[in-house]
């Protein structure tokens, strides 16, 4: 009896090892597309602080930023051609 049972445990260890280790595999690709995101967001996300340290107006329409609105959606401006 006690032989029986031990070998219901480890079966039961041994499935819910293979498990985790399929579920892993399955969801990796997505946790990597995940993680890769986040890293270009933290990217972007510097790159707004770092120009709103740098900068009191905005380089594509010239409005000035300032402390309580530097987050608002921006509005489109049409980019000039160059006439070269």
């Amino acid at each position: 009896m006690t032989v029986q049972v031990l070998s219901a445990i480890l079966l039961v260890c041994l499935g819910v090892l293979v498990g985790a280790t399929w579920t892993i595999q399955v969801l990796q690709p997505k946790l990597r597309r995940q993680a890769e995101q986040r890293r270009r967001l933290n990217e972007e996300w510097s790159a707004v602080r770092a120009a709103r340290r740098q900068r009191r107006e905005c380089p594509r329409c010239g409005r000035l930023l300032v402390q309580r609105d530097w987050y608002l959606a921006p509005t489109v401006v049409e980019d000039r051609l160059d006439d070269d």
